[in-house]
């Protein structure tokens, strides 16, 4: 919807989040951040664990939209939740931050939250930690290159393909190293075989 900026309402631009078109997501979310900064990014949290799948994704962006300023809220709602689908839309959120930020001053906090990530039995949340990982870049390769060797076969194929996305002047040599370990399961030598041929 298209309003007069003195007349808006913190209520007309959730309505507009629940319109198809993400051109007019896009702008409640820039408005938002304009008018309403706290409020917005306070009903939106209350929506990362909703039922409501699609209200559940505009809210990960929307927060997402505010950047470097609610990284430490994030990690900290993260860090003091038992919610499963809370803690993956803070995955999903830190993710979609860190792809359009350097977030080198959250390293350690990062860090601390991916280790966390990986120890849960959820294949998403395990699958979203490395997805952070892979954003974080070269930093986060000795933690992949470790994930290489997990007995988890989930968490080595991802930690791979990651590496292989990172494409670290490191990458020929370990693969080829990791190929022929024959400590670690036969299906992750195979993938670090065909990564090989990438």
């Amino acid at each position: 919807m298209i309003y007069d900026d003195q007349n808006i309402s913190l209520d007309d631009l959730f309505d507009d989040l629940d319109h198809p078109n993400p051109n007019i997501n896009n702008q409640a979310y820039e408005k938002m951040a304009r008018f309403w900064p706290e409020q917005s990014i306070q009903r939106l949290i209350k929506n990362l664990d909703s039922k409501n799948i699609n209200l559940r994704r505009k809210s990960v962006k929307g927060i997402a939209y505010f950047g470097v300023d609610i990284v430490n809220k994030i990690i900290n709602l993260y860090c003091s939740s038992n919610n499963e689908i809370l803690k993956i839309s803070c995955l999903k959120i830190l993710t979609i931050v860190c792809f359009n930020y350097d977030l080198n001053h959250y390293h350690e906090e990062l860090n601390s939250l991916i280790k966390s990530a990986l120890e849960e039995d959820s294949p998403e949340m395990i699958l979203l930690a490395i997805s952070l990982l892979r954003q974080i870049g070269e930093k986060s390769l000795p933690l992949l290159k470790q994930l290489c060797k997990d007995i988890n076969i989930l968490k080595a194929k991802a930690a791979i393909t990651a590496l292989v996305e990172i494409n670290h002047v490191s990458l020929q040599s370990f693969l080829l190293e990791l190929s022929q370990d024959d400590q670690i399961d036969d299906f992750i030598r195979d993938n670090a075989k065909e990564a090989l041929r990438v």
